[in-house]
């Protein structure tokens, strides 16, 4: 029993070496970090969008006025405001303005179904929307505030007298629920602002000259990062036009016009970008590069050391944790380890326990749970839901907690982690954590679907896609059940391909055997559609088949019908550059078959 108990003591003393479990000397709000920012730096370029072009007494101005137009509608202390916009210049005042007036934001994306964005309203309990399309969309029960129509001439440009607590909710970010319906994140000033400061006078050392690219959308909780980085330490935000997210080129354009020194990539759109770029100098203004929510490959990574040679960020973390928890930075000759998710933030403490919330020992594979400073307040308006995420702190006596992330981890011998998958259903789709059960229970709602199942599978080029499987009559289609839950659920979590049954295969205890499930019929009954003429079909075809592995892919076939999707798309431009063929995303969008691309694609110089 001694033995067993100094065994746990020495894990705990490394853990707390590894581990920073101190709090920051001082704290502060996002509206101040921004005011201090505009003082310092009034006439400077702060935000670029399009021919537009604003300096931070400009952009203060105009969130300031938003902000007293907000208070006047009666917005009070950790209120929440939507915000149903596209990716503009108005977005971001948006968000500043309401947290300048006390408020929280809530992201509603436009481009989400009805129903999505009726759950999110109702679980955030927003007060207003800001919005800039009159009569749109119904946003009730919260009041809208509509920007196309909004007079804010007679406001004062100056900041409001509102005083902000650094404990006060900045906003609240919903993600993919096992329940079936999105949660909502809460997260702190305090805590956001303690990342920017890190990033910015630690491991960035951003500033005046720097620029952030706003690309990600505002549901996908690293545009935060994208948008507070510059505004609060100078330097400037080029807003991306919406769609721009998903067209390289444009992209590329962009990062070099608008001398872009920081960029946020998934690995499929860093690749892409590399390849368009080489023999030119349009990347080699970027500083940071900070790349997650893919694998980023070994020959990837050796591409981008050899083609640009400047520091490359990984960071690993929910969105009920401020972004982010560990990260690794890789410079000059620094090894690239595929799973490693570094060590872990400042003021942040990663465990690796047992079903019993003990320390594992180093090398040990166990569940990753995250504390400290920067961890979120819990799920808005679900008690029941963050109980069970957000479990009592055993190592601490203050009362504080441990978010229990679901994913699988060990600690090496060096302090740093390595990470083993998934305990649970939740699973990653283009860099976007989701439930399975939440797309499992929109299918479910079909009304000829008895029972449905959605697993992640992987294709031959490594690309993870949602197979779906439900127990309906035949008389419901494949295509009836992916629109069926198109019309509920955002567009990255709709199910590629859809598979009727007549039983489930189950387990010796009863249960729905996931792994037995058959192979998706679009994809192991189909027959390959017209051979390939020319060379260009020919090339096209073989692309098509490698990054939606399938053994052959037919010049008339279409590639969202085969189960492409945005982020893949991407893969097939570079590959087609490759090949000597110059696409782009949109193309492939509006065209859809190789014998369609073979007649509009251009020579890739």
């Amino acid at each position: 029993m001694t033995v067993e108990r100094d065994t746990l003591v020495e894990r705990l003393e490394a853990l707390a070496e590894w581990n920073d479990s101190t709090s920051p000397s001082s704290t502060t709000t996002v509206a101040e970090m921004f005011d201090r920012a505009v003082q310092a730096h009034p006439d400077a370029l702060a935000l670029v969008a399009g021919g537009a072009q604003l300096t931070y007494a400009e952009l203060a101005g105009r969130v300031h006025q938003l902000a007293h137009h907000l208070l006047e509608r009666g917005l009070t202390a950790e209120q929440v405001v939507a915000v149903h916009l596209p990716r503009s210049p108005e977005m971001v005042v948006s968000v500043l303005a309401i947290m300048v007036a006390g408020g929280a934001f809530v992201p509603v994306d436009p481009q989400w179904p009805r129903e999505r964005r009726r759950q999110v309203l109702d679980d955030a309990g927003a007060v207003l929307a800001v919005t800039g399309a009159a009569g749109d969309e119904p946003m009730r029960p919260a009041a809208v505030v509509d920007l196309d129509a909004w007079d804010y001439a007679h406001l004062p440009a100056g900041r409001p007298e509102v005083r902000i607590e650094p404990q006060r909710l900045a906003y609240v970010m919903f993600t993919s629920g096992s329940t079936g319906r999105p949660k909502g994140a809460m997260i702190r000033h305090e805590a956001i602002c303690n990342r920017l400061q890190w990033q910015v006078e630690e491991i960035l050392h951003f500033g005046p000259g720097d620029a952030a690219l706003f690309k990600a959308p505002l549901s996908f909780d690293i545009s935060v990062n994208e948008i507070l980085l510059p505004l609060v330490s100078g330097g400037y935000v080029v807003v991306a036009e919406p769609g721009g997210d998903r067209d390289p080129q444009y992209l590329l354009d962009l990062i070099a016009t608008e001398g872009v020194t920081f960029v946020y990539l998934v690995s499929s759109m860093l690749d892409v970008l590399l390849e368009m770029a080489r023999g030119t100098a349009k990347l080699d203004g970027l500083k940071h590069v900070w790349c997650g929510g893919e694998v980023l490959t070994p020959e990837l990574f050796e591409r981008f050391r050899h083609q640009l040679g400047t520091t490359l960020y990984h960071g690993y973390g929910p969105a009920e944790a401020t972004i982010g928890v560990s990260h690794v930075i890789y410079r000059d000759d620094a090894e690239r380890i595929a799973t490693s998710i570094g060590r872990p933030n400042p003021y942040t403490q990663l465990y690796v326990l047992d079903e019993h919330l003990r320390p594992v020992p180093v090398g040990v594979g166990g569940e990753l749970y995250a504390g400290g400073f920067l961890l979120g307040r819990g799920y808005v308006g679900a008690p029941g839901l963050t109980a069970s995420r957000f479990v009592a702190n055993p190592f601490a006596d203050d009362g504080s907690r441990l978010y229990r992330t679901g994913d699988l981890a060990r600690w090496h011998a060096d302090g740093s982690l390595e990470f083993l998958g998934r305990a649970d259903n939740q699973v990653k789709i283009r860099g976007m954590r989701l439930e399975l059960e939440e797309v499992e229970a929109a299918l479910a709602t079909h009304p000829a679907v008895r029972q449905a199942v959605v697993v992640a599978r992987e294709n031959a080029a490594g690309a993870t896609y949602l197979a779906g499987y439900a127990l309906a009559p035949e008389s419901a289609t494949e295509d009836d059940l992916r629109a069926w839950c198109s019309d509920r659920l955002p567009e990255y979590m709709v199910p590629t391909t859809v598979t009727v049954l007549d039983s489930f295969p189950l387990t010796p205890n009863g249960k729905v055997d996931r792994r037995a499930l058959p192979e998706p019929r679009q994809r192991a009954e189909r027959t390959a559609g017209r051979p390939a003429r020319t060379p260009r079909e020919h090339a096209l075809c073989a692309i098509f088949a490698e990054v939606l592995g399938l053994p052959e892919v037919g010049a008339d076939e279409d590639f969202f019908a085969l189960g492409g999707d945005s982020i893949v798309a991407i893969g097939v431009v570079s590959r087609a550059r490759r090949a000597g063929l110059a696409l782009r995303p949109r193309d492939v969008f509006a065209l859809g078959t190789p014998e369609e691309l073979a007649l509009a694609a251009a020579e890739a110089v």
